[in-house]
């Protein structure tokens, strides 16, 4: 299998003084596939070898829900919070 080079990172808001929350996409020389997400106090990271068939489907299934659930996380709090008045203001 020849190696393909990939790594890519940066920050989920990079404008945001109250949060330090990135990201780290990497293909390793010896295969693995490595996404991380981290935040000021935790992180996960979510990996498969790339020699393993199996693997590799593995880690397109795995991108794709997560790509999927946060665009659909974020459309909902877009639709119903975005554009709504804070609690603490409707409650004075």
């Amino acid at each position: 299998m020849k190696y393909h080079s990939y790594n890519q990172k940066g920050f989920l808001d990079s404008n945001s003084i109250r949060t330090c929350a990135s990201f780290h996409a990497k293909i390793l020389p010896d295969f693995r596939a490595i996404f991380r997400i981290h935040d000021c106090n935790s992180g996960i990271r979510i990996w498969n070898d790339m020699n393993n068939p199996e693997e590799v489907k593995e880690m397109i299934n795995k991108l794709r829900v997560l790509g999927t659930s946060a665009l659909s996380f974020a459309n909902f709090i877009e639709d119903n919070y975005l554009n709504e008045t804070p609690c603490s203001e409707s409650a004075s």
